[in-house]
């Protein structure tokens, strides 16, 4: 690549981040349902433009996304890394989630509501991933086709928690594999519903600050899903025997 192709390929690589802030930027102010006319008209530059980076407006919401849970991963992993135990791992990892999706519900609504794409075959797929990329300048793979921006974030992060677990619990109440993936993974699932049910809930419905539902969470997670007062494994609610059995606890840890 001579020095000219290499300054183009800069300014459209710049131009491109400068495009997803902006979009960010306008999604903030005029919801997750913008249209890409909407978004270009509140940017101040056309619809053609972001046509030519991003191919379409699945293309726009990949890229924003990719931009938005990236620096939210980042900041996950600055968290964790921070954290003395792991109780304080998961109470600041779902206190920086909460924080993030509070701040930019619009954009966050605006990534989760990119759909797979289920209803083309996986050549399709890939054949408009590539046509997206050649026309932004920048080459799709049959990767960036298949996998969904969220659950990348969601198995960063579920990674991210294991990990967590494996650093702090003593050796003999390590969880192995497949075990251990398998807890992080509906942990983490149920710290994501819990925060998008919560950023759902309107305002006045008496939905609880965000310092509170950190906690709440942190309470599950730790402690277990069962709600304060119901009966447990040693203490038999009344009436026929269960066939649910015991509640499986989480992992114990220091």
């Amino acid at each position: 690549m001579d020095g000219r192709s290499s300054r183009w390929a800069r300014h459209r690589a710049q131009r491109r981040v400068e495009l997803i802030r902006t979009a960010r930027g306008a999604v903030d102010e005029l919801g997750a349902q913008a249209s890409m006319e909407e978004i270009a008209s509140a940017c101040r530059t056309s619809k053609s433009v972001y046509y030519r980076y991003f191919g379409d407006k699945a293309g726009l919401q990949r890229a924003v996304g990719e931009y938005t849970v990236t620096r939210m991963r980042d900041r996950l992993e600055e968290a964790a890394r921070a954290a003395g135990s792991f109780e304080d791992t998961v109470e600041a990892m779902v206190a920086e989630y909460l924080l993030g999706i509070e701040r930019s519900a619009a954009v966050y609504r605006f990534v989760v509501a990119l759909p797979p794409d289920s209803g083309r075959s996986r050549h399709d797929r890939h054949r408009a991933e590539r046509s997206r990329g050649e026309r932004s300048g920048e080459e799709g793979t049959e990767a960036e086709g298949e996998r969904y921006v969220i659950q990348e974030f969601v198995e960063s992060v579920t990674a991210l928690l294991a990990q967590a677990h494996v650093r702090h619990a003593p050796a003999a109440q390590r969880l192995e594999e497949p075990v251990l993936g398998y807890w992080a993974a509906s942990t983490i699932g149920m710290v994501r519903g819990a925060g998008e049910a919560w950023m759902n809930t309107p305002g006045g419905a008496r939905r609880p600050s965000r310092e509170r539902m950190t906690e709440l969470i942190v309470g599950w997670a730790v402690d277990g899903l069962r709600p304060p007062g119901a009966p447990g494994p040693d203490r038999p609610s009344p009436g026929p025997p269960s066939r649910a059995g015991r509640t499986p606890a989480g992992p114990s840890t220091p």
